[in-house]
């Protein structure tokens, strides 16, 4: 298979805390993400990160190298650093759980319901010969 299909991808969700202030430094910090904590991201497997927010509610899609475990290689990737620590430590003060998130969950892990691209090439094959 090509390397591209050995990708892993997460969606999460969190909130920030409902302060218009506190989200707009929020918003000021990811606009310029210090440089320690994006190799640190990176060398423990992250290759795409996006956040997206609608007024508190942040949704974060990711893709990952196949050997990629978050629960190992996000303590891990804090672990790298004082500022990623420092990062880590200040992004929390801004964030609040989802509603929906499982006891002692930060970022909410979200089920995937569609994916195009599997269906697309299971129904009309990879090289989509529609009609």
């Amino acid at each position: 298979q090509p390397a591209a299909s050995m990708v892993k991808c997460y969606a999460q969700t969190i909130c920030l805390k409902n302060d218009p202030r506190g989200i707009e430094e929020y918003k000021r910090h990811h606009a310029d993400c210090w440089p320690e904590v994006l190799g640190a991201l990176k060398s423990v497997g992250v290759l795409r990160m996006k956040i997206y927010l609608l007024e508190t509610r942040m949704f974060m899609y990711m893709e990952t190298t196949d050997e990629f475990q978050p629960e190992v290689d996000f303590p891990r990737h804090l672990e790298m650093s004082p500022r990623c620590v420092e990062w880590g430590k200040l992004m929390s003060t801004f964030q609040t759980p989802a509603p929906e998130a499982k006891d002692g969950e930060w970022w909410a892990y979200m089920e995937e319901v569609y994916d195009f691209e599997s269906q697309f090439d299971a129904k009309l094959g990879p090289r989509g010969s529609i009609g």
